[in-house]
C-alpha cells in the first residue's frame, strides 16, 4: 500500500474541487451509489450540527478519498448522520485501499464506531463484533425481469397484494399512487403515522423537534439529478394509507422512513406501496432499491441480492477508547451466553447506546457530556 497522508476539515471548508472529486469517487464505484455516501448528505447534516468533519486522504499529493464523521470531544468519531446513516465508512477513489491506522491518523481520532460498514472494507472490518445484511431489489432489467427471477412464494404474495388492493378500493376508495408529493401536509401526516408505528413497536425513538427532524426537513427539499429526496404516497380515495420518505441518487433508491395508517393494517398498504414503487422504478431511471439493514419479512420478500454489513469499532492501540471497547465487548460476550431469552439482545444494545454505538448527542455543542466514549 502506498504511503497515505491526510488531514481533516470542516464541511464549510470543502472547496468546489474537493466536492467534484468526492462525487467522482461516488460515480466510479457502485457501492457509493447509495445517497449516504454523497457529499450532499454530509453537507446537509453539517448545516444542522457543528461537529461534522471530513478527513481528506492523500497519496503523493493527490486526494484519493474522504471520510465524513462527527468529532466528539472525547476524540471519538461517529459516522456522519449517526443513527440516520445506513451506509458508513470512507469514500475512496478506484483502486485505493486504506488501513485502520491511516484512517484514524487522517481523521485525528482515537476510534471510529460503525454499525453499517460494508464487509467489503476488509482492512477495516477485521475486528467487527457483529454482522447483518442490507437486502436489495435489483431492477436493472426492469420489474418484469425481477418477477421472472422470483419463486412460487412471490406468486402467492403478489396474489394476496391484489386481493387486498381490491378490498381496499371496495371498502375505502380507488387507489392512487404518487411517486413524489412535496406538499407539507402530506409530510406532516407521514410523520404522524411513522411516530404511531414507533409507539406501537414500543421503541423510544420519535421524529420530533430536534436535530434529526431538522436534517430530514432540509433533505426533503433537496432536488438534484444525482441526489434528491422522494416522498412517495398511496391513497385510497382522499385517505393517505401509506407513505415513504427516502433518498435517491441517479440509479439507487434507499428505503428509509416508511409509514402506513395503522387503522388500515389488515389491508396491507405498506407492502402494496413497496410493490408500486418497484413497478414505477424503471420510469424514474432507478435500477436498485436498497431496503437498509435488517431481515424483515417484506425486505426478504422483495430482495434478490444483499450487501453484507458489519458492526464494531476501529480503535487506536493503547487508547482509552480501545480499552473501553475491548472491555465492554468482553462483558457483553459473557452476558450473551446467559439464558436471557427474549432479553438476549439487551447487553449489546446497552453497550451500543452508552459506549460504541452511533447515536449522537442531541446538542452538538455539548457533545462531550454523554455517549462519547
Amino acid at each position: 500500500m502506498k504511503a497515505m497522508r491526510g488531514h481533516s476539515l470542516q464541511a464549510s471548508e470543502l472547496t468546489p474541487d474537493l466536492i467534484k472529486l468526492w462525487k467522482a469517487c461516488c460515480r466510479a464505484n457502485p457501492l457509493y451509489h447509495s445517497p449516504f455516501y454523497w457529499p450532499q448528505f454530509t453537507q446537509t447534516v453539517a448545516e444542522v450540527r457543528c461537529d461534522v468533519r471530513i478527513a481528506i486522504f492523500e497519496q503523493h499529493g493527490d486526494v484519493v478519498g474522504f471520510l465524513p464523521f462527527h468529532l466528539l470531544r472525547s476524540g471519538v468519531g461517529k459516522p456522519v448522520g449517526g443513527q440516520l446513516n445506513d451506509y458508513q465508512g470512507p469514500i475512496l477513489a478506484p483502486g485505493v485501499r486504506i488501513n485502520p491506522h491511516n484512517l484514524l491518523q487522517a481523521a485525528g481520532i482515537s476510534s471510529y464506531d460503525y454499525n453499517h460498514l460494508p464487509a467489503s472494507f476488509e482492512e477495516l472490518t477485521a475486528d467487527a463484533q457483529g454482522n447483518s445484511i442490507s437486502p436489495q431489489m435489483n431492477l436493472g432489467d426492469g420489474y418484469n425481469a425481477f418477477v421472472a427471477r422470483k419463486d412460487s412464494s412471490w406468486t402467492k404474495a403478489k396474489r394476496e397484494m391484489r386481493r387486498r388492493s381490491r378490498k381496499t378500493e371496495k371498502d375505502i376508495g380507488p387507489l392512487r399512487f404518487t411517486f413524489h408529493d412535496s406538499h407539507d401536509s402530506i409530510y406532516r401526516r407521514h410523520i404522524e403515522m411513522k411516530n404511531a408505528l414507533y409507539e406501537r413497536a414500543g421503541t423510544q425513538f420519535r421524529i420530533r423537534s430536534d436535530w434529526i427532524s431538522e436534517v430530514l426537513e432540509r433533505l426533503r427539499h433537496y432536488s438534484d439529478p444525482e441526489f434528491s429526496a422522494v416522498m412517495t404516497t398511496l391513497h385510497a380515495g382522499d385517505r393517505l394509507l401509506a407513505a415513504h420518505f427516502g433518498l435517491r441518487t441517479s440509479s439507487v433508491w434507499h428505503w428509509w422512513f416508511p409509514s402506513y395508517d395503522l387503522a388500515a393494517y389488515k389491508l396491507g398498504p405498506g407492502i402494496n406501496l413497496v410493490d408500486r414503487c418497484a413497478m414505477a422504478a424503471e420510469q424514474h431511471d432507478i435500477a436498485l432499491i436498497d431496503f437498509g439493514r435488517g431481515d424483515g419479512a417484506f425486505k426478504l420478500l422483495f430482495a434478490d441480492q444483499y450487501v453484507d454489513l458489519c458492526e464494531g469499532a476501529i480503535t487506536r492501540p493503547g487508547s482509552l477508547a480501545k480499552i473501553l471497547r475491548t472491555g465492554t465487548n468482553a462483558v457483553v460476550t459473557a452476558a450473551e451466553r446467559l439464558p436471557l431469552g427474549r432479553f438476549g439482545t439487551y447487553p449489546r444494545r446497552a453497550a451500543a447506546k452508552f459506549v460504541s454505538g452511533v447515536v449522537l448527542p442531541n446538542d452538538a455543542q455539548t457533545a462531550g457530556d454523554r455517549n462519547v466514549l
